[in-house]
C-alpha cells in the first residue's frame, strides 16, 4: 500500500501487516486533480487545484497525529493496469482499516458562523459526494467518518447527532451508519437500492462500486 507522509509529503510503501496507522480521504474528483505522475515533480504538482485538498488532509492528518494519508488520485498508478485492478479491488478493505476517513465536501461553503443547524445540513444535502457511487463504500467501509467543508472546517461525524441526517439524505438506516448492525446483514435488494441512488462519471464504474457494497457483488 503506497501512502503519503505527512511530514515529508513523500511517498512510502508497506506490505502485509507492516502497514501502519492512517487516515483515507474521500472526495469527489474535479478538474485539475493530482495523479501520480504529477506527485513526481512537487512543483508543477502544486500549481493544480487538487493539490490543496490532498495537503489539507496531511495537515488533518497530523493533527490527528497520524504520519500517514491515502488520497486515490495520486496513491495509485493509474497509468499501470495491474495497480490499478489491485486498488479497485482492495478499496473496501483500505477504507475499512484505515484509522479515520475524512469526508471532504468540496462544495459545501465555509461556516460564517451564523448558519442554523438547518442550514449546515441543507448546504450538505447538495453536496455531490452523497450522489457519487465511489463514496456509498467510503460512507459505509470506515469505523470513523469525519466530513468537512471547503475550507477544512469540520462539520461532524457520521456516527453522532449526524447520523438520522445523513440517514435522511441517503436513504442508509443510522443503525448502518453508526455501526449497530452489521452491513454483512444487510440484503442484495437494499445496497442494490444504495447503489441506484448514486451516479459515476462512467456507466461501467457502477460496477467496480459494488466491489464494496456488495459483495459479490462485494464485501458488505
Amino acid at each position: 500500500m503506497r501512502l503519503i507522509n505527512v511530514r515529508t509529503l513523500e511517498f512510502e510503501e508497506f506490505y502485509g501487516d507492516r502497514i501502519p496507522k492512517y487516515a483515507i480521504l474521500s472526495h469527489t474528483w474535479e478538474e485539475g486533480e493530482v495523479t501520480f505522475q504529477d506527485w513526481q515533480d512537487r512543483k508543477a504538482a502544486s500549481r493544480k487545484a487538487g493539490y490543496v485538498k490532498i495537503k489539507g488532509a496531511c495537515r488533518r492528518a497530523h493533527r490527528d497525529g497520524l504520519d500517514y494519508v491515502w488520497v486515490d488520485t495520486n496513491c495509485i498508478d493509474k497509468s499501470s493496469s495491474a495497480e490499478l485492478t489491485e486498488a479497485i479491488n482492495s478499496m473496501f478493505a483500505w477504507y475499512r482499516d484505515s484509522v479515520v476517513c475524512y469526508a471532504y465536501l468540496a462544495d459545501v461553503p465555509p461556516s460564517t458562523g451564523r448558519e442554523t443547524y438547518d442550514d449546515l445540513f441543507n448546504h450538505m444535502r447538495k453536496s455531490r459526494w452523497f450522489t457519487r457511487g465511489w463514496t456509498l463504500q467510503e460512507l459505509l467501509a470506515p469505523s470513523r467518518v469525519v466530513f468537512f467543508a471547503s475550507d477544512w472546517s469540520r462539520l461532524g461525524e457520521r456516527s453522532s447527532k449526524f447520523a438520522n441526517e445523513i440517514a435522511k439524505i441517503t436513504g442508509i438506516d443510522t443503525r448502518y451508519l453508526v455501526k449497530e448492525t452489521p452491513l454483512a446483514s444487510v440484503c442484495i435488494a437494499t445496497k442494490m437500492y444504495w447503489l441506484s441512488q448514486r451516479v459515476t462519471t462512467r456507466v461501467e464504474d457502477i460496477a467496480y462500486c459494488c466491489n464494496g457494497p456488495c459483495a459479490c457483488l462485494g464485501y458488505l
